[in-house]
C-alpha cells in the first residue's frame, strides 16, 4: 500500500500554483472586451489596464480563452472611476471591484515571465504546455511558474507521472523533488548537473517522450532500468533530503 505524498517543499512553494477563480460576473464578451479595449478615457489611461485575458479548460477539454474586467485590489474608487467604460460595465453586473478575487502569489509570479507551464487540474496526465506569460490562468488549470525548457522536460517525464500517480495532483507538484532547487542558479550546479540540464533542456524541446525520461534520469543520476516502485522510494528520499536543509 503505498503512502501519502509527503508535505510541500519550501522551493517549490514559489513556482507550483492551483490557477484563479474568475467570476462570472466580471467576464465580458470577446466582442465587448474589443470594444472596451478600444475605447478612450479622458485621462489617457488605456483600459488594458484593468482587462485582462484568462485561460482555462473548457468541458470538452479543450482550451477556452475569457476576457474579463480585473481591477487591482490596491485601486481606490476614484482610480477605477478613470476606467469609465470598465467601471460601468462592472456597475451593470452589480459587482464590487473591492471584492474580485486575485491570487496575488500567483500574479507576482507569472509577471516576470514570458510564458509558464499549465495543465488541467482535473487530468495532468493531459501534460503541462506553454502559457503566454501576460494570460491569466483560470482555476481549471495548475501552474509551474518557470519558462525554462529544463521544467518542462522534468514534468513531461515518466519520473514526475510515476510521483503523481500517488496523490492529489497541486500537492504532487508542490511535494515533488527536482534533481537540484528548482531555482538554483547554474552557478550553484556542478559540472555534471549542468550538463546535464543542458541536455535535458535540448530534448525537451524536442518533445521526444523516450529520450526525455532518459535525460531526467540522468540528471537526478539514477540508472535507466528503475521500476515505479524504485523511483518512488528514491524521490522520497531525496524529499527527506531536502526538507532537512529546509528546516
Amino acid at each position: 500500500m503505498s503512502r501519502p505524498l509527503p508535505p510541500p517543499l519550501r522551493e517549490n512553494r514559489a513556482f507550483a500554483f492551483a490557477g484563479e477563480r474568475v467570476e462570472s460576473a466580471r467576464v465580458v464578451p470577446a466582442a465587448e472586451a474589443r470594444r472596451l479595449l478600444a475605447a478612450r478615457n479622458p485621462t489617457g489611461r488605456p483600459n488594458g489596464d484593468v482587462l485582462r485575458e484568462f485561460s482555462g479548460v473548457a468541458p470538452d477539454g479543450g482550451e477556452v480563452r475569457r476576457w474579463a474586467v480585473d481591477f487591482p485590489a490596491t485601486m481606490d474608487e476614484a482610480e477605477r472611476q478613470l476606467y469609465v467604460a470598465p467601471s460601468a460595465a462592472v456597475a451593470r453586473a452589480g459587482i464590487s471591484p473591492v471584492n474580485l478575487q486575485r491570487n496575488d502569489a500567483l500574479r507576482n509570479a507569472l509577471a516576470r515571465l514570458e510564458r509558464f507551464l499549465a495543465c488541467p487540474a482535473a487530468e495532468l496526465q493531459a501534460g503541462f504546455a506553454w502559457v503566454e506569460g501576460e494570460v491569466v490562468p483560470d482555476d481549471s488549470l495548475l501552474v509551474w511558474a518557470r519558462d525554462d525548457d529544463f521544467s518542462a522536460g522534468v514534468l513531461a517525464s515518466r519520473v514526475f507521472a510515476v510521483w503523481l500517480s500517488i496523490g492529489p495532483p497541486l500537492a504532487a507538484l508542490l511535494s515533488f523533488p527536482f534533481p537540484w532547487p528548482p531555482a538554483a542558479p547554474l552557478s550553484a550546479l556542478s559540472r555534471e548537473q549542468e550538463k546535464q540540464r543542458f541536455a535535458l533542456s535540448r530534448t525537451a524541446r524536442n518533445a521526444d517522450s523516450a529520450a526525455i525520461d532518459d535525460a531526467v534520469l540522468r540528471a537526478y543520476g539514477w540508472p535507466a532500468d528503475l521500476t515505479d516502485d524504485e523511483i518512488i522510494a528514491r524521490l522520497r528520499r531525496l524529499h527527506q533530503a531536502r526538507s532537512g536543509k529546509e528546516a
